[in-house]
């Protein structure tokens, strides 16, 4: 009943859900078309914020088990990946604990 009469409501549901139907058609292209190196290098890079010298970087600590219900894959597997995306310069973790996320992973998410 409110809608009708609330134009700026209506609207701003209307985004709201606009913006959740994007977000699932995002995931589902994300599972259903990228292997699970595209998958968890996009998780890295949605999860990441900027620090205070343009760097990405994610704060909190993410679990592998996390990770893997994340992107639909074991946490076996989201550790191989994790640890060969360190190996080959993607990532990499800081002594203060925080995960820097280098711009070249962008090639592969």
């Amino acid at each position: 009943r409110c809608l009708p009469e609330n134009s700026s409501m209506a609207y701003a549901v209307l985004r709201g859900l606009v913006q959740r139907l994007r977000h699932a058609d995002h995931k589902i292209e994300s599972l259903a078309l990228m292997d699970v190196y595209g998958r968890v290098a996009r998780a890295l890079l949605e999860s990441a914020s900027e620090d205070g010298e343009g760097n990405a970087v994610i704060r909190d600590k993410v679990s592998r088990q996390d990770m893997a219900k994340m992107v639909g894959a074991s946490r076996e597997m989201v550790s191989r990946v994790m640890k060969d995306l360190a190996e080959r310069g993607f990532i990499e973790t800081r002594d203060d604990g925080t995960l820097l996320v280098k711009e070249r992973l962008h090639s592969l998410g």
